[in-house]
């Protein structure tokens, strides 16, 4: 694609996208390709035409109850396919959808349902979880409608409100547009190759921003989406059967969960894209024949992706993070906010249409993460919190957390960077290292997979770690514990 889309040093490259809303692209779809598979699970699919059936009669039940434009429905769903019915019917009543993972921390859907004001919640499992909680309608999922489908909502409202963790402990919201997700999937499918009739993997969480990609790239641009249930998702063989008789072609997914699954197995899988974490280059190159790989990167707050790199020939180590996607741009600063020399380790800052609007009643925190741009006036950057370099192709790598430095004898530690020398072993697929204090002061251990990594410390990352780097511990795990919301590594 870079015949279309030429990349230009910190800046992604221009690309037009639609003044419209996520529905409106949706609804203008299923306008051209009524018949089309738009969702499908096993044996039960979805055409379009039902998944906008669906949606309307989803819209209408809230609208009744006063949704629209400036509001926000809580959505409590089983992983089948009236799951993304029901979000597409709460952005077609012109509100917000918050996702509530059924089965969750009771305490914790209760505080995002409080912090977000919700007074609806609608989804198959609404009414057990939320059926006796006091100021919240619990609705069902009714039955489908036919007549005309409009969405009220514009650009500038809100698609949705995602929770993530925050560092006091209590989770933040952050509020998405309409127009930042049409930004993002518009430049998305432009540079990953999504056409009308791919067969696309839908494996996030709702509540995971890769959502976001799963449904609404496809959805947008006629795809299909072959949504993976709660067990195929936690089930390396039931996942690898699902890949295989859905005849999945392009999808996103975790380093985490990759390295599960045999791309011998998948050779219809033509597209895959990875990140979320880390991604080791011996995972990439196990996976680049007879494929495309990407890997992608962006928080939350900048709407899924906003940094991307095309691995070709034989992945470098680590693994760059790429180059700013559509219409966005990336910069690495110092402390005071100043670019620092190619090369120079700094915090990474990122621009363009896909940043959020900030966090829901949290004022001083959005004007903490969310600074004025210096260098192009009147627009604003997000500080992601990561630590990267620029290279001297003008890619960026990724350097560490910024909020994961430790102290060991008197050093600065990055603990990714210490994980990314661990996984750079050939027989390690995974690694998580935390920082233990106690009587002699910090200890690094670390948790490496599978059962058949070496638990020798010194002969693991042993070019790459200096001594105060390397962990005094190895606990050697047939997998690490992968939180089933993100499929990241589930940390303390």
């Amino acid at each position: 694609m870079t015949d279309t889309l030429p990349v230009m040093g910190g800046h992604g490259p221009p690309l037009s996208y639609p003044d419209a809303t996520v529905t409106g692209l949706i609804l203008a779809q299923a306008a051209r390709t009524p018949d089309a598979v738009a969702v499908r699970q096993g044996d039960v699919r979805l055409t379009y035409r039902e998944l906008v059936a669906s949606a309307t009669g989803v819209a209408r039940l809230l609208r009744a109850r006063g949704a629209g434009p400036g509001t926000r429905v809580g959505v409590c769903a089983d992983r089948r396919p009236e799951l993304i019915s029901t979000v597409v019917g709460v952005l077609l009543s012109g509100a917000a959808y918050v996702p509530l993972e059924p089965g969750g921390p009771k305490a914790r859907l209760a505080e995002i349902a409080a912090d977000a004001g919700l007074s609806l919640v609608v989804g198959d499992r609404a009414l057990a979880e939320f059926g006796a909680t006091e100021g919240i309608e619990a609705l069902d999922v009714p039955p489908p409608a036919d007549g005309p489908a409009e969405c009220p909502a514009g650009p500038d409202d809100l698609v949705h409100l995602l929770y993530t963790s925050g560092s006091t402990g209590r989770p933040k919201g952050v509020l998405t547009s309409h127009r930042n997700v049409v930004a993002f999937v518009t430049g998305f499918a432009a540079a990953l190759d999504i056409r009308p009739g791919t067969r696309t993997l839908g494996i996030s969480s709702l509540a995971f921003d890769a959502f976001t990609m799963d449904v609404f790239v496809p959805l947008a641009h006629g795809g299909s989406v072959q949504l993976a249930g709660a067990a195929d998702r936690a089930d390396p063989e039931r996942l690898r059967r699902f890949l295989v008789e859905h005849d999945v072609e392009w999808g996103f997914v975790t380093p985490t969960l990759l390295s599960m699954v045999d791309p011998a197995a998948v050779p219809g899988w033509r597209v895959v894209a990875c990140g979320g974490e880390p991604v080791p280059a011996d995972l990439a190159a196990r996976w680049l024949p007879g494929r495309r790989f990407f890997h992608v990167y962006g928080p939350t707050e900048t709407t899924v992706v906003v940094v991307t790199d095309e691995v070709t020939g034989l992945p470098a180590d680590p693994l760059p993070l790429g180059r700013p996607t559509p219409n966005h741009r990336a910069y690495v600063v110092d402390a005071e906010l100043r670019p620092v020399a190619p090369g120079e380790v700094g915090e990474l800052l990122v621009g363009g249409p896909g940043l959020a609007h900030g966090y829901l009643g949290s004022p001083e925190l959005t004007a903490a993460k969310f600074v004025d741009d210096p260098i192009t006036p009147g627009e604003r950057l997000y500080r992601t919190g990561d630590l990267a370099r620029e290279l001297p192709d003008g890619r960026l790598e990724f350097a560490g957390r910024a909020d994961r430095q430790v102290k060991v004898r008197g050093q600065r530690i990055e603990l990714g960077e210490v994980e990314a020398a661990l996984t750079s072993h050939p027989d390690v697929d995974a690694a998580a290292v935390e920082a233990v204090p106690g009587p002699a002061g910090t200890r690094l251990v670390a948790f490496v997979a599978p059962a058949s990594a070496p638990s020798d410390v010194d002969e693991l990352g042993r070019d790459r770690l200096t001594a105060a780097m390397r962990p005094a511990a190895v606990r050697v795990l047939g997998s690490l514990p992968v939180n089933p919301v993100t499929g990241k590594i589930d940390r303390p």
